[in-house]
Order: C-alpha cells, then sequence, then structure tokens
C-alpha cells in the first residue's frame, strides 16, 4: 500500500489544489512532519546553518527558498525541473549527484515522498493531504526512539585516541566514527573499550584497513541505529560477518577485499534494509553475484559492471619541490642554437637562420652564412662545437 500509493505520487497525482490551509488543521504542516525530518536526516549535514555547500542550506523554509549559488533548490510544481530531484537522480558516479556516494542515499520512496511535496507546489504551510492519506505514508508511522546524547567522556576518549567523531547532520545525536587514522592498530579490543558506552548513538562506522574480526561484528549488532559499515581490506571472514545477524536497520555495507566468500551470501540477504554492498576483491563467483542480484531492492557493486563505482581512487602523485622529473627534457628552449655568434662572420646569432647537424642547433646571423655552412658542415660544425666546448663552465 505505502509503495503504490507513493508511486502515484511520483507520477504526478499531488497538485497544488490539494494543499489545505493550516489554520484549517491543527496538525502539523507537511513541511514539518515529512519533509523537514527527510532533509535534516539526509541532507543538512552538508547543507545545513554550519555548512553550505555549493551555497545551499536546506535547515530552514528561508534557507530552501533561497536556492544555492548556481539555481534555485527547486521549482514550484515541477519536480522533474527541480535542481533538487534532478541531482538526486544522477547515477551515483556523478560529482554531482546527492548525496556524495559514501553518504547513505534517499530510498526510492524518500525520493517519490520529495517529488511529490514539489509537484503539490512545495508549500512550508498546511498540509498536501495526499501525503497524510494514511498512516501507512508517513516516513516513520512508528516512530523511533530519539538518540540520546553521547556521553561527553565517551565522545573525549575517541578524540584522544585519534578516533574521528562527529554528528551525522546537523542537530543529530547520530554519529559519524572513523578508525582510519589509527587503523593498522586497532584490534577487536580497543573497538569495544571505545565504542560499547555509544551503543546507542553510531550510525556510520568505518574500520576499513583495520584487524577487526567476529568480536567486533557483534558488537555491531547491538549498535541500534547502524546504518553503514564500511570493512574493507580487513580480515572479515563469514563467521565474523554471521555475527550481524539480521541488523533491523543497516543500509550500507562494504566489504571491498575482505575474505568473506559465497558462504556469506545468507546473511547479506537476511538483512531486511540493506540497500547497497561493496563486494569487489571477494571470492564470489559469477553465480554467487547472481545469486545476490536476485534480490531486487540490493544494489551489489562488484567491480564488474562499466558504472562500479570504486569507493577510493589513488590520485596522481604531487611532486613537493621545484626539481624536474627526472624523465624531463633539459631546460631551456631546444630550438635555441649551441652558438651565440655566427661561425661564418662573427657577428651575433639570429634566432631565424639555423641549421641542425648531429642533434645540434647551430645559428647564423643572416640567410647568406647557412648557405656557406652547407658547402662543408662537418667542418664548420667541429669548429662551432669546439669553440662552445671551449668556454669555461658557469659555476
Amino acid at each position: 500500500m505505502r509503495r503504490a500509493a507513493l508511486a502515484l505520487l511520483a507520477l504526478g497525482a499531488c497538485q497544488s489544489a490539494d494543499v489545505e490551509p493550516r489554520a484549517a488543521s491543527r496538525l502539523p504542516s507537511t513541511y514539518d512532519a515529512l519533509i523537514a525530518p527527510l532533509l535534516a536526516e539526509r541532507c543538512t549535514g552538508c547543507h545545513g546553518a554550519e555548512r553550505a555547500k555549493g551555497g545551499l542550506r536546506l535547515h530552514t523554509p528561508e534557507a530552501i527558498r533561497a536556492g544555492g549559488s548556481t539555481a534555485p533548490a527547486f521549482v514550484s510544481g515541477d519536480a522533474e525541473a527541480s535542481e533538487l530531484v534532478r541531482r538526486l537522480a544522477l547515477p551515483l558516479a556523478d560529482e554531482e549527484h546527492m548525496p556524495p556516494g559514501d553518504k547513505p542515499q534517499l530510498d526510492p520512496l524518500e525520493r517519490a515522498l520529495l517529488s511529490g511535496w514539489i509537484r503539490a507546489g512545495a508549500p512550508f504551510e498546511g498540509r498536501v493531504e495526499a501525503l497524510h492519506a494514511s498512516q501507512s505514508l508517513e516516513r516513520h508511522p512508528n516512530p523511533p526512539a530519539p538518540i540520546a546524547p553521547a556521553p561527553a567522556a565517551s565522545l573525549a576518549a575517541l578524540r584522544a585516541a585519534l578516533v574521528h567523531v562527529q554528528p551525522i547532520a546537523q542537530g543529530s545525536n547520530g554519529l559519524w566514527i572513523d578508525f582510519a587514522a589509527i587503523a593498522l592498530k586497532t584490534d577487536d579490543a580497543l573497538v569495544r573499550s571505545l565504542l560499547e558506552p555509544l551503543k546507542g548513538q553510531v550510525v556510520e562506522l568505518a574500520l576499513a584497513r583495520s584487524h577487526v574480526g567476529a568480536d567486533t561484528l557483534a558488537l555491531c549488532a547491538e549498535f541500534e541505529h547502524l546504518e553503514r559499515l564500511d570493512l574493507r581490506d580487513t580480515r572479515l571472514d563469514d563467521a565474523g560477518l554471521a555475527k550481524l545477524g539480521a541488523h533491523a536497520k543497516l543500509r550500507e555495507l562494504v566489504l571491498a577485499r575482505s575474505a568473506i566468500t559465497a558462504a556469506s551470501i545468507p546473511t547479506l540477504l537476511a538483512l531486511p534494509k540493506l540497500e547497497r554492498v561493496f563486494v569487489w576483491g571477494c571470492a564470489l563467483s559469477v553465480d554467487d553475484l547472481a545469486q545476490l542480484r536476485g534480490r531486487t531492492d540490493l544494489l551489489v557493486d562488484a567491480g564488474d559492471k562499466p558504472d562500479a563505482v570504486l569507493a577510493e581512487l589513488e590520485p596522481p602523485p604531487k611532486f613537493t619541490n621545484e626539481l624536474p622529473s627526472p624523465d624531463a627534457p633539459p631546460p631551456g628552449d631546444p630550438t635555441a642554437s649551441i652558438n651565440t655568434t655566427c661561425p661564418i662572420t662573427g657577428s651575433p646569432v639570429n634566432a631565424k637562420y639555423t641549421r641542425t647537424f648531429e642533434g645540434r642547433v647551430i645559428g647564423f646571423c643572416c640567410p647568406n652564412c647557412p648557405a656557406e655552412f652547407d658547402k662543408d658542415p662537418a667542418a664548420c660544425a667541429a669548429k662551432v662545437i669546439s669553440a662552445v666546448e671551449a668556454k669555461p663552465k658557469t659555476p
């Protein structure tokens, strides 16, 4: 029912005429009840009061109306012409796609909800009753328990250990935690000591290149709000991954270059909210991938398709000093002559008149002198080279 109703909204079932004035109802507006929570959860971490990528802020109606540096955020009544909707629909690999590929993505129902609101005129007051047609249309029919603030001592312990921690969005108590800076020193014991007090706050957790195993996965199973887990380049195996169980919230799982095999397929298929899994570099056959892709609501990135997105790319090297590359050509103009005085007349050379002999450029003062050179090139060139080599070298 929920999917069918929102599909109708995405096709344009909502119109401006469906908006009822706020004064006609004591219920919260559609913007307050549905749109603002969606933007706060998915967008305001980069487009809020404290940060405005592209000049765009989405934390208040006034900021949304103002739009970004290059375009309005939406075109009232026309979802397809709206920048918000356009960027959501771009391929994940596109640099303009929003949210960024390493962040949780809006699901089809959330995108349909946003599109339906814009088609109805993007009202900040009043209700688009079609979006509230039944309780099943609400984004959270049974709102989850709010995330409590993290203990200050636990946050301080993370920072003292050089572990990155920040809220996932402005005003949220949910946390993004990344062990990248100390990955090679991170094991199950360290993760448990630092994160056990934060079971109720962890939403995104990155443990790439660390030495974690089954005990950490068992701990992650207890993180009630966990949505994204990065375990690339770890020694995680099938038994360890199974410790996750059927986690109720996990949306994205990065397992690239880990030790999982086909034995982990049942574990992955049992995760009810899983939307995207990265398994490139894992021991999974074509048939294994086909089995995973049999779940139509799961995007499987195995690096085997042209549009596969690598989670990381090594940038080209940058030199840190002014010395030329060993493979660079000698400095200076390669067409410049080796001599400064004409070998025929002794006058200063003119760059317009040259001859090349055995890879060396010899200059002359006028158009007549090259003809003299051509009568006996070897003898004339030897004279020039001898004179050049006889000059004292500049220290």
